[in-house]
C-alpha cells in the first residue's frame, strides 16, 4: 500500500510539474497589474503592467506567480490578473490582430451597450484582441483569457496602424503629460491610475510613440545630454536629480520629471503636479537637477529610446 501511495505522489508531483513547464507563459487580463516583489500583499509594489502585456512565468507560491515583463524582472502578481498559455497560445496571440484602448478610462462590456454587464475597467494602454462583430459605434474585442466583450468604437484603435502613425512631438508630450495632473503617486505607478516619477515620463512617452526603460535611474542614460540652462532646454527633455560624485559624474537618481517649457517641470511628487525650476518663486521645486536628456530627436539610434513600432516586444513580442 504505502508503495502505491508513493508512485501516486511522484505521478502527481510529475504532472503538476509538466503542468507549470506547459503555461509558462502568462498575458495581464485586468486593466493594470500590481508587480510586487514577494509574493504577498503587504510587499512593495515594484511596477505595474497593462491589460495585454505577455508576462514569462518562472515560480509559483499559492496563488502567487512569479512573473517578469518586458521592462522588469522577476516579481510577483496574483493568478486571477492573468491568463496562462503554453508557448503555442502565446505565439498565437502575440500573432493576432490587436486594438489599442486611446480612451483614459472607459469599461469593456457584456453587450454593445452602457447598460449591460461591464466585464472589466479599461484604460490608455491597455491592449485586446480584436473580435468579429461592431454595432452602433461599438467594436467587439477578445481579452487575453479568451472572453469577449464590447467597447465604445472611439475608445480604441487598430494597434498597428496606431503604433506606425506615432509622430512625437514636444507639444503632444506636454499636451498628454497636464492631463494627468492631480493623478496620485504610487510607488511602481505606471498607469492613468498612479504614477510614480518615471513612471509618468515612460508612460507619456510611450503613448507618444517611444519606449524608455522603466526606472529613472535608466532612463538618464537614454538621448543626448542637454546643458541646465533654461535657453537650450526643449519641453519634452527629460530632467534628473539626485547626486553627483567627487568628479562631478552621476552618482545617484533618486527622480525625474519632464520640462514643459518656461522655467518649469511636470512630474509625479506626491502627485502628477507643476513647479519651477528657479529658485525663489512660491512654487519652486528647491532642488537643482543633475542632470538633463532630450529623447526627441534620438530615438531608434541606440541611445536607450527606442519607437513602440520598432519594439513589439513592449506588448509582448
Amino acid at each position: 500500500m504505502k508503495k502505491i501511495l508513493t508512485i501516486l505522489m511522484l505521478l502527481i508531483a510529475a504532472f503538476q510539474l509538466g503542468a507549470q513547464q506547459k503555461q509558462q507563459w502568462a498575458v495581464v487580463n485586468v486593466s493594470s497589474c500590481f508587480m510586487r516583489a514577494q509574493p504577498d500583499y503587504e510587499s512593495g509594489n515594484e511596477t505595474q503592467c497593462l491589460m495585454g502585456t505577455v508576462l514569462e512565468v518562472s515560480g509559483s507560491d499559492r496563488y502567487w506567480l512569479r512573473v517578469s515583463a518586458p521592462d522588469y524582472r522577476n516579481c510577483w502578481t496574483n493568478e486571477l490578473s492573468l491568463a496562462l498559455m503554453d508557448e503555442a497560445e502565446k505565439d498565437a496571440y502575440i500573432a493576432a490582430p490587436k486594438l489599442i484602448c486611446t480612451a483614459e478610462y472607459t469599461h469593456i462590456h457584456s453587450g454593445p451597450s452602457e447598460d449591460s454587464r461591464r466585464i472589466s475597467d479599461f484604460i490608455m494602454g491597455d491592449i485586446v484582441r480584436t473580435a468579429p462583430g461592431s454595432r452602433d459605434g461599438w467594436t467587439r474585442v477578445m481579452l487575453p483569457s479568451g472572453e469577449c466583450g464590447w467597447v465604445d468604437a472611439a475608445s480604441v484603435e487598430d494597434f498597428d496602424s496606431w503604433a506606425e502613425s506615432r509622430k512625437p512631438t514636444e507639444e503632444g508630450l506636454v499636451a498628454l503629460a497636464e492631463t494627468f495632473l492631480g493623478v496620485p503617486y504610487l510607488w511602481g505607478g505606471n498607469t492613468v491610475k498612479h504614477f510614480d516619477c518615471s513612471g509618468l515620463t515612460k508612460f507619456v512617452y510611450m503613448m507618444n510613440g517611444i519606449v524608455l526603460p522603466r526606472n529613472a535611474r535608466e532612463q538618464i542614460h537614454c538621448g543626448t545630454e542637454v546643458p541646465f540652462d533654461f535657453e537650450a532646454m526643449r519641453p519634452g527633455d527629460l530632467v534628473f536629480f539626485g547626486s553627483l560624485k567627487a568628479d562631478g559624474s552621476i552618482g545617484t537618481v533618486s527622480h525625474v520629471a519632464m520640462y514643459i517649457g518656461g522655467g518649469r517641470i511636470i512630474h509625479s511628487s506626491q502627485l502628477v503636479r507643476t513647479n519651477s525650476l528657479k529658485p525663489g518663486l512660491p512654487d519652486s521645486y528647491g532642488r537643482e537637477p543633475i542632470a538633463v536628456r532630450r529623447i526627441l530627436g534620438n530615438v531608434d539610434c541606440g541611445l536607450g529610446a527606442v519607437s513602440v513600432a520598432s519594439q513589439p516586444w513592449y506588448f509582448g513580442k
